[in-house]
Parts: C-alpha cells; structure tokens; sequence
C-alpha cells in the first residue's frame, strides 16, 4: 500500500432504532481514548459504501446498511496529514456492537450524552453539522453587552 498523500476514507453515522448515534473510542495514538466516528480507508476499486461497512464491521461487529452521503471534510496538517473523509448515514442491520483492538469502547449514545464526551474536533463538527450536537462553545462575555447606541434599530 502506499502512503500517498492525501488518504481517502469513508466513515458512517450508525443509527439505532432509537436514533441514537454509534461512536467508538480510540485505542491508539494520535488521539487515544477520544470518541470517533468507526470508519477507515477506502482501498483500491472499493465503493465509497463498501469500504465503510467493511471497516465499521472490523471495529464494531457490525453489519450496516449505508444510506445516503452526508458531507465529506478535508484535514490538511503540513507536512505529514492530509485526509479527505467522506461521511454517510447507515442503520445497522446486524449484530451487536463490541470492540476491535482499534477501539477500546463502542456504543451507541443519545443526542443528550454526546455533549458530555470527549470528541476529536472533527467528529465534534460533524455531529454538529449533522444537527446531532449543538456548539459547545462558551458565549463570549460581550455578547451579554447592551449594543451601543448607534448599533440600536430606531422605534417608531
């Protein structure tokens, strides 16, 4: 295999039956014990589907049915990372979820319990994106001050 620069792989938002969302924990540098998407890359003359149901039933155990393409984001880290993810829904069909040496924890969580992990900033992104996650961001203090005057829409 190459190590061609930029890597394309393909990951997949699992839903259960009760729409929670499916995510792993890493249990490998970079970023170990942070909670990821299950997805990997996509081999040569391999569908963009079929590499994200191979990989997610390595790590998870998992069958899937992958449904439609989400969005697809780019990391560009000079000099040594440049990854190019494509994202799609799927349900899982089959099976039930347990590790693979990849991942030291997998399950499916609540929209409510996603706020309360520790998540890579592009798994954060894209939970948000896919309106799973609202912005954990801190309002900055100047948003609680009064606009100045001349900002003041005129009353009638």
């Amino acid at each position: 295999m190459s190590d061609a620069l930029p890597r394309i792989g393909s990951a997949l938002l699992v839903q259960d039956e009760a729409n929670r969302i499916l995510l792993g924990q890493r249990n490998k540098d970079p970023q170990r014990g942070f909670w990821v998407i299950p997805g990997g890359k996509i081999h040569a003359f391999e569908s963009i589907a079929e590499a994200a149901a191979r990989e997610l039933e390595e790590e998870t155990g998992l069958k899937v049915e992958v449904g439609k393409q989400f969005r697809v984001y780019e990391i560009v880290k000079p000099p040594s990372e440049h990854r190019i993810v494509i994202y799609s829904w799927a349900r899982a069909i089959e099976g039930v979820p347990k590790a693979s040496d990849d991942l030291s924890d997998v399950r499916f969580f609540s929209t409510e319990e996603l706020g309360d992990l520790q998540l890579t900033p592009l798994v954060q992104r894209v939970l948000e994106d896919a309106g799973l996650l609202y912005q954990r961001t801190i309002p900055s203090p100047w948003s609680a001050l009064p606009a100045p005057p001349n900002a003041r829409a005129e009353r009638a």
